[in-house]
């Protein structure tokens, strides 16, 4: 369980770096959920899909309950992915919605 929550954990700093950074935002928004694997375990973010997949959508559910919302096909925040790629979506619109607790919530149930 330990090891899953690192790896969790590091799905979140990975994710947070290319926020920052949108050289490596635009590369990474064009590649495979793989390929993008591939490049936060070179630097030094490994993770699965088993890691990434639950603690997604925990997140996602955390923010439509947070916004009395149903987390289903009618979610507002998908027409906010409208000409984004999800990578895209995730870095610069999931994650700075959601609050510290929030996400920390997220990572001990994913």
């Amino acid at each position: 369980m330990g090891g899953r929550l690192v790896s969790a954990r590091n799905v979140i700093a990975f994710m947070r770096g290319p926020a920052a950074r949108s050289d490596l935002l635009h590369s990474l928004k064009l590649m495979s959920k793989g390929e993008v694997m591939a490049v936060a375990a070179d630097l030094g973010y490994p993770f699965t899909d088993a890691d990434f997949d639950p603690l997604i959508w925990g997140l996602e559910l955390k923010l439509a309950a947070r916004r009395s919302e149903a987390f289903d096909a009618r979610f507002p925040l998908w027409q906010t992915m409208w000409g984004q790629y999800y990578f895209e979506y995730l870095v610069l619109d999931l994650l700075p919605s959601l609050k510290d607790d929030e996400i920390e919530a997220a990572l001990a149930s994913a």
